[in-house]
């Protein structure tokens, strides 16, 4: 199941938000949600003259994030 459609994840936001409760959910700067506008267009929307983000694109571009490989810590000498 993708995180995208997980029940605990939908009830933690809203479906649209302001950008810096975008730039808190996703731990990204207003560069980085910027960034992501411009390849994603459905990314933002207006809503008079104020910009919201569509938090289900936001979780799309989330869930394509390459996974970290993380090495396990060195053992102190």
């Amino acid at each position: 199941m993708s995180l995208e459609h997980s029940p605990a994840r939908q009830g933690l936001r809203p479906r649209f938000g302001h950008i810096t409760q975008a730039m808190s959910y996703a731990a990204v700067s207003r560069s980085r949600l910027y960034e992501w506008g411009r390849a994603r267009p459905g990314l933002f929307r207006k809503n008079g003259s104020r910009s919201i983000i569509d938090f289900d694109v936001l979780d799309a571009i989330l869930d394509e994030l390459p996974i970290a490989d993380l090495k396990a810590a060195r053992a102190p000498p």
